[in-house]
C-alpha cells in the first residue's frame, strides 16, 4: 500500500494554500427595516475542521457506527425549514477551503448559481496584481426574503468601481435608468472605506439580473487565475466547447485555459499536474466564474484514471485470470474500475532467456496498457496488489518453444483454432505466434507445472487438421518467366477475386498460400475431410487451367502510380479491354501490376472461368492484353519524371500544413495525379510529379514561413462591437460557425456582451474583422415570424433525420425552430436552440408554433414553401383504420409484398401494417393513409379482403392419387377450370392457397381446400363427381392396323383431341413403332361403346381400295404432293403406298442454259434484262420399270371420285413429254412470274396446259420448271417471260398521287 507519510503531492500543496488564504472573519451587518420583526439568531461556531481529499474514505461500516448527532430544538427561524416565514437563509460556510473531491461542495452552490447570495468564493492570487473581492466586499449579509418581498445586497470595494470619467454617467443616474427599464428597485448606500452597498427590491432573477446589469456598466476589469488539476481540463471546456461557453455566458466572464502544447509529453491523469485558468471580468462575473470552475474541479479531482506501463502483455491473462475471474474480484474489493487488454497471440515478440535461463519479459507497447479509473485512495491499492502480482509471475513463469509449420499455426489460436482466453482457461498458459513467414516457432508461457501441458494442447490444435500439398508450379511449365512466376500470378489473381475463401467456405478447407522471392511456393491445403479436399482441388485445377500464361501479362510501375491506377485506369480498363486489374497493395509495392483478360462480360456479374482456354482464346487475349498494356504505359509514360522534397516543418505547424496541402490538392488539374506527402518526425516528405512537387514545396515553404511569423503576432488582440442579438447566428449551431470562421481566418474568436474579440496575427485579424462586420450587416435584414401549424404535421415537415428542415435551412439561410418537451439542454446543444438573441432563455414554444428566423426574404420563401406543404399535409392527411386478425396478415401482405404494393399502387394510398409482435390479443389496426378517396379505396379493398377471410374455411377430401393428376389436367387446365367454375379466382397465387395436393414424394391422399364457404363446398362436389366419374369408368381395347393408327391421330393429334372431346373418353394410341395394335378406350360405360363403334366405323371405311400406278409417271401425277393434297381436301381421300419406296425424283441438267452463255448483270439496262434468260428442253425419260400401289381410303362415294380423278391425271401424264428449265438473270423478278395469291402462274398453267413450279429459294438462282407438251413449255415459257416485262414495266411507271 501507498505510505500516507509521503511529501504531499501539488493539489495537497494548493488545497493548504486555499485553506490558509481562506481564513478570515466574516462580518455581518444587519440593516434594519421597520417593517420587519426583530430576530435574534446565534451561530455556534464550527468546530469540524475540513477533511482532505486525500484521506482514506471512510468505510460503510465505520460510517455506521457513528455516533448520530444531538437532535436540536425545532427551529421556526430556519430558511431552510420553513423557507415562507421569512427567517434567513443558512450561511455557507466561508472558511471551508475548497477540496478537489466530488463529494464535496465548495461553497454550497449548485454548478453555475450566481454567487451573489452565497458565500464568499475563494481563489488565489490574480494575475494583475490586485485583490479579488471578498468576504463582504462584494456580498455582505445574507439576503432577506420574505413572501411577497426579495432583497438581493452586494457591496463593492472602491477599487472595483471605475472611476468617475471613466464611467458614462453617474452612478446614480445610472441607477435610475435601470430601475426605470427594470421591475427591481435598485437602492445605493455608503459605507465606511468607500464601500459602496447595492439592494435590490423585487422578485429573485429580476433583482440578480439588475446587480448584474449595474456592475456591468460600473465595475472595473479584474483578471483573476485559478488552479485546477490537469485532469479537470477537459470537464471545464466540455464536449465542443459547451460546458466553457455556458459557463461564460452565465458568468458574464471570459475564461481562457492554456493550450495543450502538441509536443508535450502525456501524463497519467492521476499525476498532481496543475494549470492555471484565467479569468477575465467585473468583480461579480469574475468571482461566479471563478466558483463554478473550481466546483467542476472538485467533483472531478476525487477521481483518477490511471495507465500501468510497465507490465508486460504476456502478463495480461494472468492478471484476469480465467474468464477475468481475478480482475472481476479485484475491482469488487477495491471498488475500482479495471481494464486488461486482451491478450493477441502475434501482437507481442517472445520474450528472450536471460544468463539463469529465465524469460525476460518487456513492458507492452503501443499504449496496450492495463487502465484503472476509480477513487484515488483505492485506485493507488488496486495498482499496488497488481505489481505485487506481476512480481510473482516474473519469478513463477516458464517458457517453451517448439517448431510448428507456419500454416498450422492459424489452427492453434485464431478464428479457426481456439480463442486465447478458452486456451488459457483450459491449459493456464498463454501462446505466442510469429509474426514473421520466416519464423515457425510457437512460444507457450505458462507456470514450471503447467508449461509443458499448454504445449500438448497446442501442438494438438495444430495437427488436428490434415494437411495437402498443391503445387501451383507443375502446370503451365514452359510459362514466359518461369512456372513459379505465373503460379505467383494466378495467386494474386485469385487472392483478388476471393476465389480462395469462396473455396474455403464452400468446402469447409483453409489455404495457405505463400510467397517467396522466386514466385509463389506450394499451397498448404488443410481440411478435415479428404473428399472436401479433393473437391477444391479439382475446382482449382480448373481454374488455374483456365488462366494460361497467354491469359495474362504484367506492367512495372512505380508504386507511385498504384493508387491512380486502381482508382482512375482500373474500371476504364476493364470496359475498354475486357481486362482486370491487379495492383499491389502496400504490402507488396514492388511487384507489377497483373493484367488479366475476362473477356467480353461485365465486370460486376463475372465469376473466374473455369472452361478450356483454346488456341483462339489465347489470340483474341493476347491482342487485347497488349493493348491495355499499351495504354497504362501510355498513361504512365506521359507523366512527368518523379522527385521527392523534404521540409522541416515544426510540429505544431503540422496540422495546419496537412489542410493546406489539402485544399492545394483539391486546386490541380483533373488529369494531375496527386502528389505524396508522408512525415518522419518535423520531417515532411512530398513525393510526386518534378514540377508538382517543386510548386507544392515552395507554397508549404512559403505558408509555414508565414506561419512562423503569424506566431510572433498570436498575441495582437482586436476587439469591436457586434450586434449581440445576432451573437447566435455568428456562433452558429453547437458552435459550428464560429468554429469555421477560426479555421478559415487563423484567428481565434470570442463572443460576449455585444463585442467580438479577435485575437491573432493582424493582417488575418483585420480580414476577419471585415467579414464578421459585413455578416452583421447582413443580419441587419434579419426577420423572424411565427407560424401556427398543428403538431400532427411537425414531423412530416422535419423529416427524416432532419432532412426536409436542413434542406430549407440551407437553402434559404434561416433558422427554423420546432417546439420540444421542456427538458434540460444536452452539452452540445446549440446556442441558437436554447436561448433568444439577448443571449436569454428564449420563451417557451406553443406546441402549434413554429419559428423562422433569418434574412427576411428568405424567411418569405420559406413561408410560403412551409404553407404549402402543410396545405398539402392537410389535403393527404386522411387516415382511416380496419382491424384484422393477426394471421390474416400474410395473404394481406402476399409474398415478398406483392399483394399489399399492388393494392398500394391501385389505390395510392399509405398502407402501414404493424409488426405482428405489436399485437397482444391477435388483432392488428392497419393504419391508411392519404386523400379522401384513396382512403376510401384502400379500406374498402381491405374490408372486402377483411370480409372473405372471415368467411373462410378450410375442408380437406380424400381422394386417391392416381386421380391427382387428372384432377390437375395438363398445366393445371382442369384445376383453374373446377376453381373458376365454382367462383373462385383464376390467379395463379390464388389457386395455389385455394387447392393443395400432397407432394408427389409424400404419403397420404388428402387434398386440401380453403377459400369462402360456398366456394370450398363446390370445390368439393366438383371433385367428388369427377373422381365418382373416374371410378366408374371402364376400359375396353379394340385392335387396329398400325398403318391406321395416324388416322386416328390426325395432324397434331387434332382427330384424337376431336373424338376424346366428341364421345368424353381418353384415347391412347401405341406410339409409332412399338408393334402394337391394340388402342385402349377409357370412359363411362356408355360413351366406351360408341366411341368403340365410331372407331370401328372408321377402320372399315378406311379398308382402302388400291390403284397400281406406272412408276415413270409417279412424280408427274403427285406433283411434289400437291395431287395428294387435292385428294384430302377435295374428297378426303388419303393415299399410302403401302410401304413401298417412292421412285426418285428426275434431277434437272447440270446446265439448264440454251447455249452456256452468260446471262447479262442485274445493274444492265432494264429492258435487257427483261428479255435475258436462260432457256432448255428437255425430253422427258425415265428409266423406272413396274408399278407403285396408291392405296386410297375414304368412303365409297369418295373412292370413285378419286380414281377417276387419278385416272384423267393419268392420262394428262402421258402426254406430258417434255421438261423446260427456265432461268431468268434477276431472281427477284419470280415474284412477277407467282402474281398476288398466285393468280399469275395459275393462270399460265391454264393458258399452256404445263405443270409450272416456281423455285422458292431466290437467292440459288434455280430454274422455273414447265412440264408439259413440247408445244405447251414453249407456250409457258412465253408467257413467262411476258409476266416479267409486265412487272417490271409497271414497277418502274411513276405512280400518281392517288395510287
Amino acid at each position: 500500500m501507498t505510505d500516507t507519510t509521503a511529501e504531499p503531492s501539488a493539489a495537497s500543496q494548493l488545497l493548504q494554500q486555499h485553506m490558509a488564504a481562506s481564513i478570515h472573519h466574516v462580518t455581518v451587518e444587519d440593516a434594519e427595516d421597520p417593517d420587519l420583526p426583530l430576530h435574534k439568531t446565534s451561530a455556534e461556531p464550527s468546530t469540524t475542521e475540513p477533511k482532505p481529499s486525500w484521506a482514506e474514505p471512510m468505510s460503510a461500516k465505520a460510517a455506521g457506527k457513528q455516533k448520530a448527532p444531538e437532535s436540536a430544538g425545532l427551529d421556526t427561524q430556519s430558511h431552510e425549514l420553513f423557507p415562507e416565514l421569512g427567517g434567513p437563509k443558512a450561511k455557507a460556510n466561508t472558511g471551508v477551503a475548497p477540496i478537489w473531491s466530488a463529494k464535496s461542495n465548495v461553497n454550497g452552490k449548485t454548478n453555475g448559481a450566481s454567487p451573489v447570495n452565497g458565500a464568499t468564493p475563494h481563489t488565489s492570487t490574480p494575475a494583475s496584481g490586485v485583490t479579488t473581492p471578498t468576504g463582504p466586499a462584494l456580498h455582505g449579509p445574507p439576503s432577506v426574503s420574505i413572501p411577497g418581498r426579495n432583497v438581493e445586497t452586494m457591496y463593492l470595494e472602491p477599487h472595483h468601481i471605475l472611476a468617475r470619467h471613466q464611467l458614462k454617467r453617474p452612478v446614480p443616474d445610472i441607477i435610475k435608468d435601470l430601475n426605470r427599464k427594470s421591475r427591481a428597485n435598485i437602492n445605493m448606500g455608503t459605507l465606511g472605506g468607500g464601500k459602496l452597498k447595492f439592494e435590490a427590491t423585487g422578485p429573485q432573477d429580476v433583482a440578480q439580473q439588475a446587480l448584474k446589469d449595474l456592475i456591468n456598466q460600473i465595475g472595473t476589469k479584474q483578471s483573476v487565475k485559478v488552479s485546477i488539476p490537469q485532469s479537470a481540463r477537459a470537464h471545464i471546456i466540455g464536449k465542443g466547447g459547451s460546458t466553457i461557453k455556458s459557463l461564460q455566458e452565465k458568468s458574464g466572464a471570459r475564461i481562457q485555459l492554456p493550450k495543450v502544447e502538441e509536443n508535450q509529453p502525456s501524463q497519467d491523469e492521476d499525476e498532481d499536474g496543475m494549470i492555471d485558468v484565467l479569468v477575465e471580468g467585473n468583480a461579480y462575473s469574475a468571482a461566479a466564474a471563478r466558483d463554478a470552475i473550481l466546483k467542476i474541479a472538485g467533483e472531478r479531482a476525487a477521481n483518477v484514471n490511471t495507465r500501468l506501463r510497465n507490465i508486460p502483455a504476456e502478463f495480461y491473462p494472468f492478471i484476469a485470470g480465467p474468464k477475468k475471474t481475478s480482475v472481476h474480484k479485484l475491482e469488487e474489493d477495491k471498488g475500482v474500475q479495471i481494464r486488461v487488454p486482451p491478450f493477441q497471440a502475434r501482437s507481442v515478440q517472445a520474450p528472450t532467456l536471460a544468463d539463469g535461463g529465465r524469460p525476460v519479459f518487456a513492458p507492452a507497447l503501443n499504449d496496450n496498457h492495463i487502465q484503472l479509473a476509480g477513487e484515488r485512495a483505492a485506485v493507488q491499492a488496486a495498482r499496488a496488489e497488481i505489481e505485487r502480482r506481476v512480481e510473482e509471475l516474473r519469478q513463477q513463469l516458464a517458457m517453451e518453444k517448439i517448431s510448428i509449420q507456419q500454416g498450422r499455426h492459424q489452427f492453434i489460436i485464431g478464428d479457426r483454432g481456439v480463442q486465447m482466453d478458452d486456451f488459457f482457461e483450459d491449459t493456464g498458459c498463454a501462446v505466442i505466434l510469429p509474426n514473421d513467414e520466416d519464423d515457425d516457432t510457437v512460444t507457450i508461457i505458462g507456470p514450471s507445472d503447467q508449461v509443458q501441458t499448454g504445449l500438448e494442447r497446442a501442438m494438438d490444435l495444430a495437427m488436428n487438421m490434415q494437411c495437402l500439398n498443391f503445387d501451383l508450379t507443375k502446370f503451365h511449365r514452359q510459362a514466359p518467366g518461369g512456372a513459379a512466376a505465373h503460379a505467383r500470378n494466378l495467386t494474386r489473381y485469385l487472392r483478388q477475386k476471393r476465389e480462395i475463401e469462396r473455396l474455403e467456405k464452400t468446402y469447409g478447407v483453409h489455404f495457405n498460400t505463400p510467397f517467396s522471392e522466386a514466385g509463389a511456393l506450394p499451397w498448404e491445403l488443410f481440411t478435415r475431410d479428404g473428399k472436401s479436399a479433393i473437391k477444391a482441388q479439382g475446382e482449382i485445377k480448373g481454374m488455374i487451367e483456365s488462366h494460361p500464361p497467354s491469359r495474362m501479362a504484367t506492367v512495372p510501375v512505380d508504386p507511385f502510380f498504384h493508387t491512380y491506377i486502381r482508382d482512375k485506369v482500373q474500371p476504364k480498363v476493364r470496359n475498354d479491354y475486357r481486362v482486370h486489374l491487379v495492383v499491389p497493395d502496400n504490402s507488396d509495392a514492388d511487384a507489377p501490376v497483373l493484367l488479366v483478360y475476362e473477356g467480353p462480360s461485365s465486370p460486376d456479374s463475372y465469376k473466374v472461368s473455369s472452361d478450356p482456354f483454346s488456341q483462339a482464346d489465347a489470340q483474341e487475349s493476347q491482342k487485347w492484353l497488349q493493348d491495355a498494356r499499351e495504354h497504362i504505359l501510355g498513361l504512365v509514360n506521359q507523366q512527368e519524371s518523379l522527385t521527392s522534397d523534404t521540409i522541416d516543418v515544426p510540429q505544431k505547424f503540422h496540422d495546419k500544413l496537412k489542410k493546406f496541402i489539402k485544399r492545394e490538392q483539391e486546386n490541380r488539374a483533373e488529369n494531375q495525379i496527386p502528389v505524396r506527402v508522408s512525415n518522419i518526425g518535423t520531417k515532411v516528405n512530398i513525393r510526386g510529379p518534378k514540377s508538382q512537387v517543386e510548386s507544392l514545396a515552395a507554397k508549404c515553404r512559403v505558408f509555414i514561413e508565414q506561419e512562423m511569423e503569424d506566431e510572433k503576432e498570436r498575441g495582437f488582440t482586436l476587439e469591436f462591437e457586434f450586434p449581440q442579438k445576432f451573437a447566435n447566428h455568428l456562433i452558429g449551431k453547437g458552435g459550428s460557425h464560429i468554429r469555421e470562421l477560426r479555421e478559415k481566418f487563423d484567428v481565434d474568436i470570442q463572443v460576449l456582451d455585444g463585442k467580438v474579440e479577435l485575437k491573432g496575427p493582424k493582417a488575418k485579424a483585420e480580414v476577419a474583422k471585415a467579414h464578421i462586420l459585413s455578416l452583421g450587416r447582413q443580419l441587419q435584414d434579419e426577420l423572424t415570424i411565427t407560424l401556427k401549424i398543428e403538431p400532427k404535421y411537425h414531423r412530416e415537415l422535419i423529416g427524416a433525420g432532419g432532412a426536409q428542415i436542413n434542406r430549407l435551412q440551407t437553402r434559404y439561410k434561416v433558422l427554423i425552430f420546432f417546439p420540444r418537451s421542456a427538458k434540460a439542454a444536452k452539452d452540445d446543444e446549440s446556442v441558437a436552440e436554447g436561448t433568444s438573441d439577448a443571449g436569454k432563455p428564449r420563451r417557451q414554444q406553443a406546441p402549434d408554433e413554429v419559428i423562422v428566423r433569418g434574412p427576411k426574404r428568405g424567411v418569405e420563401d420559406v413561408r410560403d414553401e412551409i404553407l404549402s406543404l402543410v396545405q398539402y399535409l392537410r389535403d393527404n392527411s386522411f387516415t382511416a383504420t380496419v382491424s384484422v386478425q393477426q394471421k390474416q396478415l400474410p395473404s394481406l401482405i402476399g409474398s415478398g409484398g406483392a399483394v399489399l404494393d399492388q393494392l398500394r399502387q391501385a389505390t395510392g394510398a399509405k398502407i402501414d401494417i404493424p409488426s405482428a409482435r405489436d399485437s397482444a390479443d391477435g388483432v392488428i389496426e392497419i393504419l391508411i393513409k392519404g386523400s379522401k378517396a384513396q382512403v376510401d379505396a384502400a379500406r374498402k379493398a381491405l374490408e372486402e379482403k377483411k370480409a372473405v377471410f372471415e368467411d373462410t374455411v378450410v375442408k380437406t377430401i380424400e381422394v386417391d392419387k392416381k386421380y391427382h393428376k387428372t384432377l390437375i389436367g395438363a398445366g393445371g387446365s382442369n384445376l383453374r377450370n373446377i376453381v373458376v367454375q365454382a367462383g373462385g379466382s383464376d390467379d395463379r397465387r390464388e389457386l395455389a392457397r385455394t387447392i393443395q395436393f400432397p407432394k408427389q414424394d409424400a404419403d397420404g391422399n388428402t387434398i386440401k381446400v380453403e377459400g369462402r364457404t360456398d366456394v370450398v363446398d363446390k370445390i368439393i362436389s366438383q371433385i367428388q363427381a369427377i373422381v365418382s366419374e373416374r371410378e366408374n369408368q371402364v376400359t375396353e381395347v379394340i385392335e387396329v392396323p398400325q398403318e391406321k393408327h395416324r388416322s386416328l391421330i390426325g395432324r397434331g393429334g387434332d382427330v384424337k383431341r376431336e373424338l376424346e372431346s366428341q364421345f368424353k373418353v381418353s384415347i391412347d394410341i401405341p406410339r409409332q413403332g412399338s408393334g402394337q395394335t391394340g388402342v385402349k378406350i377409357v370412359g363411362q360405360s356408355a360413351d366406351v361403346k360408341k366411341a368403340k363403334a365410331h372407331i370401328q366405323s372408321l377402320v372399315k371405311e378406311q379398308e382402302g381400295e388400291t390403284v397400281q400406278v406406272p412408276r415413270a409417271l409417279h412424280h408427274s401425277v403427285s406433283n411434289n404432293g400437291q395431287f395428294f393434297r387435292k385428294l384430302r381436301s377435295d374428297h378426303h381421300v388419303t393415299v399410302d403406298h403401302a410401304g413401298h419406296a417412292i421412285p426418285p425424283k428426275p434431277a434437272a441438267p447440270a446446265s439448264a442454259r440454251a447455249n452456256g452463255g452468260a446471262l447479262p448483270l442485274i445493274t444492265d439496262d432494264a429492258d435487257a434484262t427483261a428479255d435475258a434468260h436462260s432457256w432448255n428442253v428437255v425430253e422427258q425419260t425415265s428409266t423406272e420399270e413396274g408399278e407403285i400401289p396408291w392405296v386410297l381410303r375414304g368412303s365409297p362415294e369418295n373412292l370413285e371420285k378419286a380414281k377417276k380423278a387419278i385416272a384423267a391425271a393419268l392420262e394428262q401424264a402421258k402426254n406430258q413429254t417434255a421438261v423446260g428449265y427456265l432461268i431468268l438473270a434477276d431472281p427477284k423478278t419470280h415474284r412477277y412470274v407467282i402474281g398476288q395469291g398466285g393468280s399469275k402462274v395459275n393462270s399460265i398453267r391454264k393458258q399452256s396446259g404445263c405443270k409450272i413450279t416456281v423455285p422458292r429459294d431466290h437467292g440459288k438462282g434455280e430454274a422455273i420448271e414447265a412440264v408439259g407438251t413440247k408445244e405447251g413449255v414453249e407456250k409457258a415459257k412465253d408467257l413467262i417471260l411476258a409476266a416479267v416485262r409486265d412487272g417490271q414495266s409497271n414497277a418502274s411507271r411513276p405512280r400518281s398521287p392517288r395510287e
